[in-house]
Formats: structure tokens, sequence, C-alpha cells
């Protein structure tokens, strides 16, 4: 490992790296150096800061916490929206998933997202799990307490991450990590896991507009047939084609009403600034 400091002149041009930069470096002794340069970015995650991302695996758990649907359509909006591959991760399968479980992995199934459940105290389902994980740089991301930590632990070998019973008054997990971190995975698997504390109230990416979100629904896009066309957002319009597909049991009403909650979102903060 080489410990690296950022040249005098990107501090004062206030150019900063983050975790996931690559960087160009001049080595000053075998275990230190100093950036010289900060390649472009493809990608960056604001909140928490994190570049070059290829994925993120949105974890959830079958029970204990309840699972959060529409944290786990906003991190899926925001994939979309930054062109990342989403993979959802069910934990806690030696838990009574019910039918609300499999009902939520075939959902996300029917849309695309690679979706399976495994069990982390068990060690078992992991092996698809490693697979989408492979040569690839992904964000780990999720509600607190759907064993995220555990997941960093157990691919690790080792302790980088507390990691705590549910809280029963919350549902959620007494402790969390509190800085972002670049994990490099087994060397049978490839690749790196980040890290990233703060994805329980992800921020809707910048830039993304209230007009534009229906784009990053993929099951509303095939159901755009409405009387005002594109400039419906399917909310109170008549004639809609997404609201008659909702009708019709063709989009899931969990997902609707996510997409409904970030659009009055995102419409809120346009109206304030």
């Amino acid at each position: 490992m080489i410990t690296c400091r950022a040249r005098g002149r990107l501090r004062q041009e206030e150019i900063k790296p983050i975790v996931g930069d690559w960087v160009i470096y001049d080595l000053l002794t075998p275990d230190t150096g100093v950036v010289t340069e900060i390649l472009p970015r493809r990608n960056y995650l604001e909140r928490p800061l994190v570049a070059n991302v290829d994925q993120v695996l949105v974890m959830s758990a079958s029970t204990e916490p309840t699972p959060n649907l529409v944290l786990i359509d906003r991190l899926l909006v925001t994939a979309e929206y930054l062109q990342l591959q989403a993979v959802v991760g069910i934990n806690k399968a030696d838990l009574i998933a019910g039918e609300k479980g499999q009902a939520m992995q075939k959902l996300y199934q029917s849309m695309g997202y690679p979706s399976f459940f495994f069990s982390l105290r068990e060690e078992k389902g992991l092996g698809e799990l490693d697979q989408h994980l492979a040569g690839q740089v992904t964000v780990l991301a999720g509600q607190s307490g759907v064993g995220k930590s555990s997941l960093l632990n157990l691919l690790s070998r080792r302790q980088v991450a507390e990691t705590g019973a549910i809280s029963q008054r919350g549902g959620s997990g007494r402790h969390t990590t509190k800085h972002v971190e670049l994990l490099p995975l087994p060397t049978s698997i490839g690749g790196f896991l980040v890290d990233t504390p703060g994805f329980s109230r992800l921020q809707l990416p910048e830039g993304l507009s209230s007009s534009q979100l229906n784009l990053y629904f993929p099951e509303m896009c095939q159901y755009g047939d409405c009387r005002f066309g594109a400039s419906c957002v399917h909310l109170e319009e008549p004639d809609c084609g997404v609201k008659a597909a909702l009708e019709a049991g063709l989009i899931a009403q969990s997902r609707y009403d996510s997409y409904r909650q970030l659009y009055l979102e995102l419409w809120e903060n346009e109206r304030r600034y």
C-alpha cells in the first residue's frame, strides 16, 4: 500500500481526490507518494462521495427490518440515472421470508434487476452474489440493519466494519459505518466493494428533474401512450397510459407509490429553488 497526499497545486486549485479516483502519482519512498493528477471520472456519487462505480448492490432483508421499498426504488432510480447496473440482494434468507419476500424478488426480477435471496448468517446463496461482484467496483447500499457490515466482514475475512443487533424501537441497526472505504475483494472474486455510509437517506442525483423521473422507472417507459404525450407526469392527467397499466396490474402499486413520492420530492425542490 502506498500512502499519498495531493500536490500543492491541486490543493490550491481546490481539486480534491475522492474514493474511487484513478490518479497519477510520483513515488517519494517505497511506501509514500504525491498525487500529481486526477484522471477524468466516468461517474460519481455526491452523498456519499465516491467515483468510478460500475454497479450498485442494493441490499434488503427478507424481514427484520421490514423492507423499505421506497428506499430500494430510490437507489434503483439513482443507478438508472448514472447508467449503473443494479443488483438486488435479499439477506436473512434463514428467516421466514414469506409471500412478501418472494413477491419482492419477483417484482424486481420482472424489471430486469437480478434479485436473489442469501443468508450471511449461514453463508448460503453467496455463489450468485460472487458472480455479480466479480471484477466490478460495486457500491453497497441499503437501509440500516440489513447486513451490509456483515457482508463486508465476510468478504474481506477480517473485521472492517462494526455490526450490531437491530433496534427494537426503530428496526434499524445500532451500529453503522462512519467513513467511505474501497475494499478489495478476495482474489478468487476480484474487484472492489465500496462501503458507503449515508445511503439510508440517499439524495436523488443532482440534475434529475421531476419531468424526467418516469424515464428511470423501466416499466413506465412501456406504457407511455398518454393523451398528453411526453408532458404527462402520470399523476392526475386523464387518459394516462401508466395509470391504465397500474389499474390493469401491469405496474406494481408499490412502484407507482414510490414514483409518486419521489416525483413530489423533486417537484418541491424545483419550486423551492
